[in-house]
Formats: structure tokens, sequence, C-alpha cells
């Protein structure tokens, strides 16, 4: 079994990308899965990332194989190929420790704490959406040969990642399972989930296409918590979820962690909401130039894969609106609102989401955006 990391084994894995002279670690980082150090030393600091063999944020009740750290790193060289510069440079890699190095984005800071602090940072929403046009377009069958396609496909067999994302977004949240975290105030809402059988049957139907469709190497979990922003430059974290899975999946996760920020900032009242709506737009008009501009020109439907990824966006969406209410992880966006605005906000969440889930296909992004963001609740 691979060393623990600590602070000496955070030093050791450190050592060679560090300038000359004493080094420190320190653990930093509040994630559900893994270890993570800031190794310091010689003007220079890196990233060491470790996997333990279990859920961290549960312990050994909960096994997870260590083969993630290659998915991860695979994952980061790859997208890195594709999108120059919308990831960590990836340093080193020891499977034998589970362990990688990382560039340091120091400077940079989490996407979703700018967006609840209501600080504005530039160009971030139009590099996310030119990011996901090319991940994920770059490898499909569209782009790709088709023999290096299929050894792809090999290299990001994730099972135990996926099984994951299949129990907590869309299974648990709609049923009474033990691993749910539902507010006192919202357990009617919660219970409210439990019986909507329509809920339920949309949420079961897409579990099996992300089972099923094996569109392309997606993050896995591409959320506002896992990119670093600084003022023109976002970078992607944590793609340790990544598997050839449906396109949607990643988008719909963008936009889901939008509005989360925005109907927060409707319900404060104070203004910043507007500039979410710029970043949804943004995000969904990159997206969509960089799509038209890398589309092979002999496959005329590019509209049409358009249409179809927004609306299958709008519906991956309203599954990952519902399991940051009633799921085991919440959002602080919601989570840090005071408590009669958190429980409308939470109310207004699952509004929406039945509203993408259940309504009429979306049309547009501006359809898309003011169900996601303006249902009401009683």
């Amino acid at each position: 079994m691979p060393e623990t990391l600590d602070d000496s084994l955070a030093l050791a894995l450190a050592a060679p990308h560090l300038g000359d002279g004493p080094a420190t670690a320190e653990e930093i980082g509040d994630g559900n899965l893994n270890v993570v150090y800031r190794v310091s030393g010689g003007g220079r600091s890196v990233i060491v990332k470790h996997a333990p063999p279990y859920l961290k944020v549960v312990g050994d009740a909960w096994p997870l194989s260590q083969d993630r750290v290659r998915i991860e790193a695979e994952a980061l060289a790859l997208h890195g190929e594709l999108a120059p510069d919308r990831v960590p440079a990836l340093l080193a890699v020891d499977l034998d420790r589970a362990a990688m190095v990382l560039e340091d984005l120091r400077g940079h800071q989490v996407w979703r704490t700018q967006l609840v602090a209501g600080v504005h940072v530039t160009g971030v929403a139009e590099q996310m959406g030119r990011y996901c046009a090319r991940t994920l377009l770059g490898t499909s069958d569209l782009l790709m040969d088709s023999a290096d396609r299929k050894r792809l496909a090999t290299r990001f067999v994730n099972p135990d990642l996926c099984a994951i994302t299949e129990e907590l977004v869309f299974t648990a949240p709609y049923t009474a399972a033990e691993s749910n975290r539902v507010d006192d105030a919202a357990a009617e809402l919660a219970a409210s989930l439990r019986g909507d059988a329509a809920m339920r049957r949309a949420a079961s139907q897409l579990l099996w296409e992300f089972r099923t469709r094996h569109e392309a190497l997606i993050h896995g979990d591409l959320h506002t918590g896992s990119i670093m922003v600084a003022d023109g430059d976002a970078r992607v974290i944590d793609p340790e979820f990544a598997f050839i899975g449906p396109m949607g999946y990643d988008t719909g996760n963008v936009v889901a962690n939008l509005a989360f920020s925005a109907i927060a900032h409707q319900e404060l009242g104070d203004g910043f909401a507007g500039q979410v709506d710029e970043y949804l737009m943004d995000f969904w008009g990159a997206l969509s130039e960089e799509v038209r501009l890398i589309w092979p020109e002999d496959h005329p439907w590019d509209e049409i894969f358009l249409s179809n990824l927004l609306e299958d966006s709008a519906r991956y969406a309203a599954t990952e609106l519902v399991r940051r209410i009633v799921g085991l992880a919440h959002v602080v966006d919601i989570d840090s609102l005071p408590d009669a605005s958190r429980l409308r906000a939470q109310h207004r969440a699952v509004a929406a989401a039945r509203s993408l889930l259940l309504g009429p296909p979306v049309r547009s992004p501006h359809d898309l955006w003011s169900r996601a963001t303006t249902e009401d609740v009683p």
C-alpha cells in the first residue's frame, strides 16, 4: 500500500521542483477525496496531491481505487494539450506513492469563492466555454481517429468514482439515503422529491445515459469550485472523476453552479446577479463560437449538435441543482445565506430543476438561464 502523505513525504516529492535552501510543507484544501500540500522552498512552490485508498471525507468505510491518480494525471495532460494554459502544469507523477506534483496556482482563487464574495473576474466564463468546446470535441469520435479514440476509452475506465456520481447525483437525493444532508427547514422539500415519481423517473433515465453515452473524455466534476481564477486566467483542477461520458454533464454542471450563484445574489439583493447572468451568456457564447470554429466542414450538423448539447446541459444541470440542496455535498453559495433566504433559495433551485428536467426542452441559452434562475415558489 502506498505511503500516507505527510510533511516529510510531501517535501521529498517536491524537492526536485524547488530551489535551493530549506523547504516547508503546509496541508491545504478541504476536498472530499484527497490530501493536498503546498510545499515551498528556494523561492518556488508546488502542490503535492495524494490519493488515499478511501474517500477522505468518510474514511476506510468507503474504499476507493488509487488508480484515480493515473486518471487525473492523464486527463490533465490530455486536456492541457487540447486547451493550453487552462489546466495547471503536471510536473511529476509517482504512481507507487499515489501522488503527483503540480504547478502551484498561487495568486489564483477558487471561482466559487470569488462568486460568493461578488468579485468580478474578467475572461473566466469565456475561457471556460472554449475549454469545454476543445476538450469535449477534441476527445470525441468527431475529431479523433477511430482507433485512437478506442484506445483512449480503455485508459479512462473509472468505476469507483463513477459509482460515487451515480449514487450521490442520480440516486440518493431522490431517496431517504443516509448520505443525504438536509437542513431541518428543508425536510418537506426533500420529502417532496422522494415522492415525485416524475423526477425520480427522469433522474433514473439520466443515470442510464450517464452510464451509456460514451461521447468524450469529460472532467466529471466541473463546477465553480474546481476552477481557479485570476483576472484573465482560468485553470481547471481536480479531474480525477474523468471518464468517457456524456458531454452535457460537464457543461450542465457549469450552468447549475452559476445558477446557484445567481439565485444567492438575487436573494441578497446586492446586484451581482446581473454579472452572473453575463457569465452564463459569455460561457455559452464562447463555447458555441469555438465549436463552430473547430467543427469539421465535412460534417455539416454543428447547429444540431449545439441544440442537443444545450438540452442535455439543462437536464444535467437539474440533477446538480437537486443534489446540492438535499444530497451529501452542498454549496456555500446557498448554505451561507441567512435562514429565510436560504430556504427560499433551496426551494427555487428545486423548482428550477423540475422545470429543466420535466418541462419542454430548452430552445436557447436565455430560455435555459431563465428557467434555471427565475422559477418562483409559493
